[in-house]
């Protein structure tokens, strides 16, 4: 194998799993602190139309349960999903409890014409670009 064939995201991301189910395996049912985030959505993020797109993986979380803040520099992603069916389950992968994604934007974005749209279990955030030097935050109301 040659560097250029190293998958150094993809090899990160699967180290990160198996930490997690180690972990899960010496604190099982660990409970969220106040203010902690115990698992994170994963999320696609690309331009489009001259602007941002965030598509974000949310099944079993209610949409009255998601808040999303944006300002012209980043974008917050917080909410909470509880167990659906009884946790006395033989195996359970699916995390619960609270989550938190936050991203920097590099590009300079509108957050006042941001618009997002919760379907089937999926998160789709459109943020258009702005001109630099805009300042606003927003929360943006999920349809």
């Amino acid at each position: 194998m040659s560097i250029g064939d190293w998958d150094v995201f993809g090899d990160m991301a699967r180290l990160r799993r198996g930490l997690d189910r180690f972990s899960e395996g010496l604190w099982p049912g660990r409970e969220a602190s106040e203010g902690e985030a115990v698992w994170a959505p994963p999320v696609d993020v690309y331009e489009e139309d001259g602007g941002l797109v965030l598509v974000v993986d949310l099944p079993g979380v209610r949409r009255e349960g998601i808040d999303l803040r944006i300002d012209d520099a980043s974008v917050t992603l917080e909410g909470e999903r509880g167990r659906t069916e009884s946790s006395s389950g033989v195996r359970l992968e699916r995390p619960v409890g609270r989550f938190r994604r936050a991203f920097r934007i590099g590009i300079p974005v509108d957050p006042s014409g941001a618009r997002a749209t919760y379907r089937e279990g999926v998160l789709r955030i459109t943020i258009p670009r702005a001109a630099p030097g805009g300042r606003a935050r927003v929360r943006v109301e999920v349809e």
